[in-house]
C-alpha cells in the first residue's frame, strides 16, 4: 500500500499530462480526416513527409509535433484507424516525427536549463549533438521510407472534394461523436498500463541497472562524481543537468566529460522512458501490436544513435 502512494502523485502527474493531449488527437484526427485543411496544415513538414514517402496525413501529424508530439501520435493513429495510412507508414512517421519532437524539446525545453546550468559552451555543445541525435533518427526513419513505402499516389480525389463541400458544423458534431470512444478506448488502456509500470519500476529493478553503470564509467574514463548525475538523469534528464551543474562549475569534469556524462545517462534514461511511458503510451496509442514495434523501432535507433555520438565525442574531445 505503502508503494502505492508513494508512485500515485507522479502517476497523476503523468495522467494530466498526457490524457488532455490524448483527447486533442483524437478530436483533431476525426475532425480534419479526408479534407483539405488536413494538407493544408502539413505544408510545414510536407517536405519532409515526401522524402519519405509519407502520405498527407503524415505531414500534418509533424508538423503537430512541433507542438505536441502526444496529441500527433493519437491523430496518426486516428487517420490509421480511418484507413488514411497504413502501418508502415505509421512507424516510419513516428522515425521522422524525432526531428521536429527534438527540435521543440532543444528549443523550448531542454535550452533554459542547458545553458544555464553549463554554460552557454558547453550547452551549446550538447544541444547540437542532442538535435543531431534527433537528425539521425529521422534520417533512418526516410530511409525506410524510401525503401519500403511506394510513393503517395493521388487517388481519393474526389472523396476529398465530397468531404471539403460538408459544413464545419456536420464536421465538429461529427467528429466529437467519434472522439468519445476513441478516447475512452485509450484512457482504458493507457491508464492501469502505465500506474503498474511505475509500481515496477519504483522496485529493485533501477537499482541493480544502475549498479552495473560503475565498470562503464571506467571504460569511458569517466570521474567518479559522473555517478550522481547517472542516478538522478535515469528519472528525469532535467536533474541530471541541475546536478551536472555545479559539478563542472568545481571543475570536477571537464566540458567533454559532462556532455559524455549526458549522453551516458541518456542511454539509461531512454530505456527507463521507454518502460515508465513510451511503450504504455504507444500501446494505448496504436495498439499492443504496433504500439510495441513503433516503442521498440524508436527506442533500438535512438540507442544506437546515441551510443555513436558517445563515441565520437569520446574518441575526438
Amino acid at each position: 500500500m505503502q508503494l502505492i502512494l508513494d508512485v500515485l502523485p507522479d502517476v497523476l502527474k503523468l495522467w494530466k499530462n498526457v490524457l488532455p493531449s490524448m483527447l486533442l488527437g483524437c478530436f483533431l484526427g476525426n475532425l480534419f480526416y479526408n479534407t483539405v485543411f488536413l494538407q493544408r496544415l502539413g505544408r510545414g513538414m510536407r517536405p519532409l513527409a515526401r522524402l519519405g514517402h509519407l502520405p498527407a496525413g503524415c505531414a500534418t501529424s509533424l508538423t503537430l509535433c512541433l507542438v505536441d508530439r502526444i496529441a500527433a501520435y493519437t491523430m496518426l493513429a486516428e487517420l490509421k484507424n480511418t484507413g488514411a495510412v497504413g502501418a508502415r507508414e505509421v512507424v516510419v512517421s513516428f522515425l521522422v516525427s524525432a526531428f521536429p519532437t527534438g527540435l521543440y524539446f532543444t528549443v523550448f525545453f531542454f535550452s533554459p536549463a542547458v545553458i544555464a546550468s553549463l554554460g552557454c559552451l558547453t550547452g551549446a555543445m550538447y544541444l547540437a549533438i542532442y538535435l543531431a541525435i534527433s537528425i539521425m533518427i529521422s534520417a533512418v526513419g526516410l530511409l525506410l521510407g524510401r525503401l519500403l513505402l511506394p510513393r503517395p499516389g493521388q487517388g481519393g480525389i474526389e472523396q476529398r472534394r465530397k468531404a471539403v463541400h460538408t459544413s464545419w458544423r456536420d464536421k465538429l458534431v461529427s467528429a466529437m461523436r467519434r472522439t468519445v470512444p476513441a478516447f475512452c478506448r485509450l484512457a482504458v488502456v493507457f491508464m492501469p498500463v502505465t500506474f503498474l509500470v511505475s509500481i515496477l519500476l519504483h522496485t529493485e529493478l533501477v537499482s541493480q541497472i544502475l549498479r552495473q553503470v560503475d565498470p562503464v564509467l571506467s571504460y569511458l574514463g569517466l570521474p567518479g562524481p559522473v555517478i550522481f548525475v547517472i542516478t538522478t538523469g535515469t528519472m528525469s534528464m532535467i536533474a541530471a543537468i541541475g546536478t551536472l551543474g555545479p559539478i563542472l562549475q568545481a571543475g570536477l569534469v571537464t566540458p567533454s566529460e559532462a556532455v559524455a556524462a549526458l549522453l551516458v545517462t541518456s542511454v539509461l534514461h531512454y530505456l527507463y522512458e521507454f518502460w515508465s511511458g513510451g511503450l504504455p503510451t504507444n500501446i494505448s496509442i496504436f495498439g499492443p501490436k504496433l504500439g510495441g514495434r513503433v516503442s521498440l523501432a524508436a527506442l533500438v535507433v535512438r540507442e544506437c544513435a546515441t551510443c555513436l555520438a558517445l563515441g565520437l565525442v569520446v574518441l575526438l574531445l
